[in-house]
């Protein structure tokens, strides 16, 4: 039975990606998780994680996949907005301050509107948060099928709208771990 499942997995994960990658394990977290969706971003009673955090969400995914702790602790939403609300991790409103980050281990390396150049870095191992619909949208790139122009994601609002089109990215962030 085990080497049926075993098939069935590798048959869905072909199909998905086709011709692109393999599927990346990232830590998937939700904005609107009962355990921080009512935190502020930077304070702003206008803007919770649940309503505006995508982008936190993302981060913290890859924070935590790549193993880094903030003040002795794994890495969730509410302890990265945390850390960035007492660290000048924020410029205005809820804008991140990127080069916080590298306090914590994690560097923005560039931000590319080309998704050829996104998924070169990602091919290399680098992490990739691509802006979605227009900026109202933050998620991970977990795998890809260029053949089809379909980008695989963790997405922190709506996990079940992982496949997206090439043509609803904005831009891509392109992180590494340090």
């Amino acid at each position: 039975m085990g080497s049926f499942k075993n098939t069935i997995i590798i048959i869905f994960l072909l199909s998905t990606c086709g011709l692109g990658s393999p599927i990346r394990s990232i830590t998937a977290y939700q904005n609107c998780d009962q355990k921080w969706h009512k935190e502020l971003l930077n304070g702003d009673p206008e803007k919770t994680l649940c309503q505006n955090g995508s982008l936190v969400s993302c981060i913290a995914m890859i924070m935590q996949t790549s193993a880094k702790i903030i003040n002795n602790r794994a890495v969730n939403p509410a302890i990265l907005n945390k850390y960035l609300t007492n660290n000048n991790g924020y410029k205005q409103g809820s804008e991140i301050n990127f080069s916080v980050l590298d306090n914590v281990g994690l560097h923005l390396v560039r931000t590319v509107s080309d998704l050829k150049t996104a998924i070169e870095y990602y091919n290399k191992n680098y992490y990739i948060v691509l802006n979605i619909n227009y900026g109202k949208n933050y998620g991970v790139l977990i795998g890809y099928n260029e053949k089809d122009a379909i980008y695989i994601i963790n997405n922190p609002i709506n996990p079940q709208e992982n496949k997206i089109q090439a043509k609803d990215i904005a831009v891509a962030l392109i992180f590494k771990p340090l």
